[in-house]
């Protein structure tokens, strides 16, 4: 990953993963795989957290494997 050397102290590693996968889910073809408006202001607000902490945890939304964000069937 790329982070400009200017902004490297702003924010932990971890949120700009976090961030960098989000950036990626958003981009697939398949609208029903894209997160939703909600997952992104959610996963954007707990990276922005997890950078104010300086924490190293894993968002959950992605899972541990990192897999994909989709959106949720309406029930």
């Amino acid at each position: 990953m790329i982070i400009d050397p200017l902004q490297r102290d702003q924010y932990s590693i971890n949120a700009a993963r976090k961030i960098a996968k989000l950036a990626d889910s958003c981009l697939n073809k398949n609208a029903k795989d894209r997160p939703t408006m909600n997952q992104v202001v959610e996963i954007l607000k707990q990276a922005i957290q997890d950078s104010q902490k300086g924490t190293n945890s894993v968002n959950n939304n992605f899972g541990a494997s990192g897999s994909k964000l989709g959106r949720k069937n309406p029930s």
